[in-house]
């Protein structure tokens, strides 16, 4: 038996799971402009500077990990809606 409270506050806390997830998202768009204009040529001196291709590949697979994070979401939602959730 489920206390109504309790799958209130697993109702809140996943919705807000789900817009931290919306809102990083939303992220990768200006980080695509970021990476636009980046120039290999131009790195500062003494430094190590990733290029725009490792930098495209860095964003990807971050892209791709929240992606499986938000199917793996969405997998167990009615578990994680459905119960208290602890830290």
């Amino acid at each position: 038996m489920q206390i109504n409270a309790v799958n209130q506050r697993a109702r809140r806390l996943y919705g807000a799971f789900i817009s931290a997830m919306d809102m990083v998202g939303e992220a990768f768009d200006s980080l695509d402009k970021l990476i636009e204009k980046v120039d290999d040529k131009a790195a500062p001196g003494g430094f190590t500077v990733a290029t725009k291709e490792e930098l495209q590949g860095m964003r990807q697979r971050a892209f791709d990990e929240l992606d499986r994070l938000r199917s793996q979401a969405k997998k167990y939602e009615a578990e994680l809606v459905s119960r208290d959730w602890r830290i």
